[in-house]
């Protein structure tokens, strides 16, 4: 098993419920062990079994939900 963590910055102001929707989408990816979100510098840690899921995989969840908060 191969032990991953991978931060994701998703920008200025992320809106809370936002926030839990994404920590729980995150969460029920296999391979995914433990997910926080930090709330000050809105950010998102992720450790995760590499053998299982990639760091890509991660941020391409989060990437749409970045360019959505963003507009």
């Amino acid at each position: 098993m191969g032990n991953g963590t991978t931060v994701i910055s998703l920008g200025s102001d992320y809106d809370t419920p936002r926030a839990v929707a994404l920590e729980a989408a995150i969460a029920r990816i296999d391979g995914v062990e433990s997910v926080e979100f930090n709330y000050t510098n809105n950010k998102v840690t992720v450790k995760f079994d590499s053998d299982r899921v990639s760091p890509g995989r991660l941020k391409a969840i989060v990437m749409p939900e970045k360019k959505h908060h963003a507009r």
